[in-house]
């Protein structure tokens, strides 16, 4: 046990005259307080100035410590084998708190393994958690040890005791500062906020704002909520694109001269190198935008594809006033895009280029409905965080795009989402705060009406169609990078899920008589409406009320069969780490129970008619009355139809999984293994007819284009999977030279992936092949089961040799990952997902990828299952053609640049053993092969890359 020699005369005299606060961490074996142990515990006493004393010492846990908390701690089972029992400890650990406030953070978590008994239940607790949500709301993660990184703090030891209770003193004095900083109106309005929520970060702004009160500062003049600020320099000066009446071609050998040698590109970039391939692609583009044709074009890595569409895009949109749409999948690309390609293009050419990236409407702030939602009060912490945190984001300027700021879990984004310019309840025409130019949404629409071109992503651009637009401004012109995502994203878009809990917040946020938004149009309608009128809507609202509680009543029930009925057909067995999907299929519908829950969807129904039929009446009474034109009357009305729109939505999905099922639509419930949480969900089997009459149909010109579009070195699979059958083709290789640069190791005796031998070969291949690396190295999983069981193994051996082991799951965003990933000297990555593109890591820090299994979908996956039953030969037709992409994008991980070299590594033996094996070989580039001994790989590994 260590504590601090520091000693006092007469300490309690010293406590009288300035009170102390206690950071406190504790270090576990595990998330649970009820099987898992503690293993360090560690406080520091401290004032506002300095570290007045310490107390640190390790714990015998009593059960073994898992290998990745000891990869995270470095606190061993050998470390604390003769250390003290908790309960030798915990009586000088409670006397060194005594009755001080402490804080920590999450401390929650901290507490839960602490208190005992009525011990550290009446201290004061400050949660830095809570108080930087709101005071740091542009943070990129909350987490102590990247608070503490943000802030210009040195942390050393992270994840341990002792080291996290002084940088969580040194978080909470620069917390401290940071809401001095800040004007007391604004501070005084988050307390008035919170009353009556129990948001535990109120006394640390009450006692800010005490102290600054009575060190003689007065409030000013009550709080404003301050407007979004505005950025936009176009608006004024530039007009909207008029088309032409007659679009004027391209000249492709005039455009095309701009990535020739002697051309704008050779004179602006330095050692710049004409491609081939690229200039083929733009003339191509130049020839569909002039013909009016759709194409499929398949770029290699490093064609400089988003050059070659750029170009002849900016040249049409300015030549002919026609604006065009870039869609992309990632955001990455999007930011590569508008900060870099564009900018450089327009360096370049010399020319005034107008770009702007347009998102959803959930991604902008509405003024209106903030103001609303303050006005009414936080009925939550959870509210009072947010809240909290977008005025103080607001104060610093921020710009209403929710980008800027950190939403931490589903829970706040469901608050923004209450809070965004989602059109249920917009009412543009009429809102102050657009006639001002204060609104976020609108500014950037109207910035788009006068671009040039318009970056989207697949979400937004397939959403935009299925409403019809009023997003996106009119097009005719449209490129489509990443274009292999256009399915799984029109797939998404065109998808419903539903939640037990997303029927309870419609009820919740509906309200009853003098609650929610009934009550507030009781109070804002009462002094309109005639006396008749008003009696009978509150008969009316006395109805919806009735039948919102018979509802949720009836709701619940159907819920709890429908649990009761997933936990039959897994036989009761307990939920497996991937939890639990089960397709609605003719058959599932005669099984034992499903008429139970036919006789309760009935009942449930009843309740649903009932309150959108009443809803639906007093929304006509609403609209046949002339007087209600007040802006916050009319913003109550839109929030009520809304809801009543979001409950016939909600009842129309249920009525198709469980009594009517939509033909051509795939449906099943899925239980969640995290926190068992049901989902009803439908999606529509097949997108192709849904693209074809939206886009290929509608559109003048689609560029299509990515990296990976054929399969078999044939754009029919795709073609088909999207109705594309009249489009034109073509495939541009890549300028690198595979073959010099990538060895491709097939190891010849490596068991099969699904025996049980596959795993130990995988855990000691990865460890033999990073210690001869020196990492260096990204491993591609199908299966974050079978990821993690990876981590846990080839942790601690690597660690030894001073390899970090980083995993996609572990809490960190992939783009903070992948950042930590290129800052450390050796390390290995494992991902999966996401992780198979997107990694885009250049030189000699990625050098090895290794693909552990073959990429193929699950076939259980619902709508896998569906889609694979509508081929006659489905794996042929289908499994495998998917399965070529994704391993043709895992493969695209690795050259990134021209000087890049290194060695991709299969670790699955079906490439030899099975016929269709040869078919993921011939996808990709042609490279350096060598089909030899797993024992060889690490000596052949050092040789390739000159180790």
């Amino acid at each position: 046990m260590n504590c601090s020699d520091r000693k006092y005369e007469n300490l309690e005299e010293l406590k009288e005259r300035k009170r102390f606060m206690i950071a406190l961490d504790i270090e576990t074996t595990g998330l649970d307080p009820q099987i898992d142990s503690i293993t360090e515990i560690a406080a520091v006493r401290f004032s506002a100035s300095r570290i007045e004393d310490s107390f640190q010492t390790l714990v015998n846990p009593n059960r073994p410590i898992p290998s990745n908390i000891t990869q995270l701690t470095h606190i061993t089972n050998d470390m604390v084998r003769n250390a003290p029992q908790i309960s030798d400890v915990y009586s000088k650990f409670i006397e060194f708190i005594g009755d001080d406030t402490i804080v920590g953070h999450n401390v929650g978590f901290d507490l839960s393994f602490l208190k005992r008994g009525n011990y550290l239940k009446k201290n004061q607790v400050f949660d830095t958690y809570e108080i930087a949500s709101v005071l740091l709301p542009c943070a990129s993660r909350y987490n102590l040890g990247s608070l503490a990184q943000q802030m210009g703090i040195f942390v050393q030891d992270q994840h341990r005791a002792l080291a996290d209770c002084i940088s969580n003193y040194q978080v909470y004095n620069r917390l401290v500062e940071k809401a001095n900083s800040l004007p007391l109106n604004l501070l005084m309005d988050i307390v008035s906020l919170a009353s009556g929520t129990g948001w535990s970060g109120s006394e640390f702004f009450r006692q800010i704002i005490q102290k600054r009160i009575k060190n003689g500062e007065k409030p000013q003049s009550s709080f404003q909520i301050p407007i979004p600020a505005i950025k936009n320099q176009w608006t004024d000066q530039k007009l909207e694109l008029k088309p032409a009446e007659k679009p004027d071609r391209l000249d492709a050998d005039e455009i095309a001269a701009i990535l020739e040698y002697g051309g704008e590109f050779h004179k602006h970039f330095p050692n710049y190198e004409q491609r081939p391939q690229q200039i083929e692609m733009l003339r191509s583009i130049c020839h569909a935008f002039s013909e009016g044709k759709h194409m499929f074009i398949e770029a290699g890595t490093g064609t400089g594809k988003s050059f070659a569409y750029l170009i002849p895009a900016f040249h049409w949109a300015i030549k002919n006033g026609e604006r065009v749409i870039v869609s992309t999948n990632t955001i990455n690309l999007q930011d590569q895009l508008i900060h870099k390609d564009i900018p450089e293009l327009g360096q370049a050419l010399g020319i005034d280029l107008r770009a702007t990236i347009q998102k959803g409407r959930n991604n902008y702030l509405c003024p209106r409905k903030l103001q609303l939602i303050h006005n009414r009060g936080a009925e939550s912490p959870e509210e009072v965080r947010v809240i909290g945190k977008i005025l103080v984001w607001l104060h610093e300027g921020g710009n209403g795009d929710r980008s800027e700021i950190n939403l931490n879990g589903p829970i706040e984004k469901d608050i923004w989402s209450q809070l965004s310019a989602e059109n249920d309840s917009c009412r543009s025409n009429q809102c102050q705060i657009r006639r001002k130019g204060a609104c976020p949404f609108y500014n950037i629409r109207d910035q788009a009406l006068r671009s040039h071109v318009i970056i989207a992503n697949h979400a937004l651009l397939l959403a935009d169609l299925a409403n019809n637009g009023g997003v996106l401004p009119d097009y005719k012109y449209l490129i489509i990078d990443e274009g292999h995502h256009l399915e799984s994203a029109a797939t998404s878009a065109f998808s419903y899920r539903l939640s037990p809990i997303e029927i309870n917040r419609m009820l919740l946020e509906l309200g009853s008589i003098g609650k929610g938004l009934i009550g507030r149009l009781q109070t804002e309608l009462q002094p309109i409406l005639k006396q008749d009128n008003y009696a009978q809507l509150i008969e009316r609202f006395n109805f919806i009320t009735q039948y919102s509680s018979q509802l949720d009543i009836s709701c619940k029930a159907l819920f709890g069969l429908i649990q009761f009925f997933m936990s039959e057909a897994r036989e009761g067995t307990p939920l497996s780490v991937y939890g639990q999907q089960l397709r609605i299929t003719s058959s599932v519908r005669t099984a034992a129970g499903w008429s139970d829950l036919e006789i309760a969807w009935d009942d449930t129904n009843n309740a649903f008619e009932k309150i959108i039929s009443e809803m639906t009446l007093v929304s006509k009474d609403f609209a046949d009355n002339d007087d209600l034109d007040d802006e916050n009357i009319l913003e109550l009305i839109d929030l009520f139809r809304g809801i009543g729109k979001q409950l016939l939505e909600a009842r129309n999905q249920i009525d198709g999984l469980i009594a009517n099922p939509i033909q051509n639509f795939v449906y099943w419930i899925d239980i969640s293994p995290v926190n068992n949480r049901l989902t009803l969900n439908s999606a529509p089997l097949a997108v192709g007819p849904i693209v074809e009459k939206l886009l290929w149909h509608e559109k003048e010109s689609i560029i299509l284009t990515s990296a990976t579009l054929t399969t078999d070195n044939s754009f029919d699979y795709m073609k088909e999977r999207l109705c594309a059958d009249e489009a034109e083709e073509l495939c541009v290789g890549s300028p690198f030279d595979y073959e010099n640069a990538v060895l491709l190791y097939i190891p010849n005796d490596i068991p099969d992936p699904n025996q049980g031998a596959s795993q130990h070969m995988v855990e000691t291949t990865l460890i033999k092949l990073c210690k001869a690396t020196g990492g260096r190295t990204l491993a591609l999983f199908t299966s974050y089961a079978q990821l993690k069981r990876t981590s846990n193994s080839i942790a601690p051996q690597l660690a030894e040799a001073g390899i970090t082991v980083f995993e996609q799951g572990e809490g960190a965003s992939a783009s903070s990952l992948l950042e930590t990933f290129r800052e450390t000297d050796q390390a290995i990555l494992l991902g999966t997902r996401s992780f198979w593109e997107g990694v885009d890591i250049q030189g000699e820090k990625l050098s090895v990828v290794v693909i552990v299994k073959l990429p193929f979908d699950v076939p259980s996956d619902p709508i896998i299952a569906a889609r694979s039953e509508s081929f006659e030969n489905s794996f042929g037709q289908y499994n495998l053609p998917e399965a070529i992409l994704k391993f043709r994008q895992g493969f695209g991980r690795l050259i990134r640049s021209q000087s890049d070299r290194g060695i991709i590594l299969v670790l699955d033996s079906r490439v030899l053993t099975k016929k269709y094996g040869r078919e993921f070989i011939n996808s990709i580039p042609k490279c350096t092969q060598i089909i030899n001994s797993i024992r060889d790989l690490p000596q052949v590994a050092r040789r390739w890359l000159n180790l």
